[in-house]
């Protein structure tokens, strides 16, 4: 089962990334903007909001929750749901949710402002929309960039992917899982702030025992850069402010990842006690689990592809 889990699983991400790759390759230079009313700006094109919405909400569903959906359906049979982290979470461990979610806002300051201070890039994100105050193109912004990606990308990463590579233990699916989360961001620049968001998402993933407080720390995620970050941004043009935000903002991550390791324990040590055990112990020593799935052929494989169509 664990040797064809390490070609199934890395194949699921190979049919994502291509799929992504056709989307951004082929499909979205397809809606360019035709010189008529207000605009987004995606890659260096201009595109109408319309056609850019209905372009997301295709991308999502295609390259996230229907290979997701094929792969449980085809390989895994109507039981394996039941083992995915869907449940509700307990309404008394809501402080994850904030937790995480402070950590992931506040990782997203200080990772920004550092690339920024090195010389990068201010902005986080490829898309720009001014809405005109057109309600239809905002809460089409709010679903197509804030709640639609936290839900098919926390359906795939921290459901599907982390519950295949749990069977190598917890260090492989949290890698595993952050670091293809990480990738999918296409930032090489960013790549180690998506990765830290990826051990946040999966911490609050498994001490929860669901994937809800993680979308919901997602979605956050995602408003605090699409509606906030901008503006709040705006304080680096200063040289002299920008030290003093790095550090600010270094500052309350630190507080919040406290906060969420400490609730995290308590849970986990409050499981231990009443002899919620997890589901399925990992077999054999560390360093034949980390060689099987590392060095998986298949897994290589989605590495180069990554490499030269997101990278080159």
């Amino acid at each position: 089962m664990k040797t064809l889990n390490n070609i199934t699983a890395p194949a699921l991400l190979i049919t994502a990334m291509l799929v992504l790759v056709l989307f951004r390759r082929l499909v979205f230079n397809y809606a360019a903007y035709d010189g008529v009313g207000r605009y987004i700006i995606y890659n260096g094109t201009e595109y109408l909001p319309d056609r850019f919405f209905i372009l997301v909400f295709t991308a999502n569903i295609f390259a996230f929750v229907m290979p997701a959906f094929i792969y449980i359906r085809l390989l895994k049979g109507d039981g394996y749901l039941k083992e995915l982290y869907f449940k509700l979470p307990e309404f008394k461990n809501a402080t994850l949710f904030i937790y995480a979610a402070g950590a992931l806002m506040a990782g997203t300051a200080l990772f920004g402002a550092i690339i920024y201070y090195r010389g990068g890039e201010l902005g986080l994100i490829e898309s720009a929309l001014d809405s005109g105050g057109n309600p239809v193109y905002d809460i089409s912004s709010l679903l197509a960039f804030v709640f639609l990606p936290a839900l098919c990308e926390e359906f795939m990463f921290r459901s599907v992917m982390l519950r295949e590579y749990e069977k190598y233990g917890a260090f492989a699916a949290c890698i595993i899982s952050s670091a293809a989360f990480a990738a999918f961001r296409f930032s090489f620049a960013l790549l180690p702030a998506y990765f830290t968001a990826g051990v946040i998402l999966y911490i609050i993933t498994r001490a929860s025992g669901s994937i809800l407080f993680a979308a919901a720390a997602h979605a956050c995620h995602n408003f605090f850069i699409l509606y906030v970050w901008g503006r709040l941004a705006g304080v680096l043009q200063f040289e002299q402010n920008r030290l003093i935000f790095i550090f600010l903002s270094a500052i309350i991550f630190i507080i919040f990842i406290i906060l969420l390791v400490g609730k995290a324990e308590k849970i986990y040590l409050y499981k231990a006690h009443a002899g919620d055990v997890p589901r399925q112990a990992p077999s054999g020593r560390l360093a034949a689990r980390i060689k099987a799935v590392f060095l998986s052929p298949v897994l290589i494989a989605a590495g180069i592809i990554y490499y030269i169509f997101f990278v080159t």
